[in-house]
């Protein structure tokens, strides 16, 4: 009995051990050409040059959640499927897009600054109006991702992502992870 509590408290102590090493590596830097509000994620993948760096070696990276969404005018979901897309995560490297359980690597991005009116109707056929969008401009971000929405988003000034998904649009507000 005193051997399987002895082997019990010395595999509590390696898992612990191990947690801690593994809690002490390098972060990885957020993509700066989208000009988000950065939050804090570790990973065990040395930072970028092209990030911000936080101070001491830890690197700033965005992550979101989806926050809220409006139905487009022939939207092929209805509001169950978009309404069990809520507080779905959203992971953006300087490489990849993490989204709902699929990952598209190798990722290039590429930021246009439009006024909103007219950038709106060109890319998505919908006005600020529609969406409650306020800003004068947006950003139009195309990407190389085939996750689909994330071809083409809007990121806007306070933050928020916006993509055009099945007919819906849904909204990612930027989450802080310390």
């Amino acid at each position: 009995m005193q051997k399987k509590i002895a082997i019990k408290i010395s595999l509590s102590l390696l898992v612990l051990i191990t947690l801690i090493v593994c809690g002490c590596s390098s972060a990885m830097t957020a993509p700066q050409a989208e000009g988000k509000a950065m939050a804090v994620k570790k990973e065990g993948v040395s930072s970028s040059s092209s990030g911000v760096s936080g101070g001491a070696g830890v690197g700033m990276r965005v992550l979101w959640k989806v926050s809220d969404y409006k139905m487009g005018p022939n939207p092929v979901w209805g509001e169950k499927e978009a309404r069990a897309m809520i507080f779905k995560p959203l992971d953006i490297t300087e490489t990849a897009i993490t989204f709902d359980g699929k990952t598209c690597g190798n990722v290039t991005f590429k930021k246009e600054t439009l006024k909103a009116k007219e950038g709106l109707a060109s890319a998505f056929h919908t006005t600020p109006q529609t969406l409650g969008i306020a800003d004068e401009v947006v950003d139009v971000i195309t990407s190389t991702c085939d996750l689909p929405g994330f071809d083409r988003y809007i990121h806007l000034k306070d933050g928020r992502l916006v993509i055009y998904l099945n007919g819906v649009f849904f909204y990612f507000k930027p989450k802080v992870n310390y």
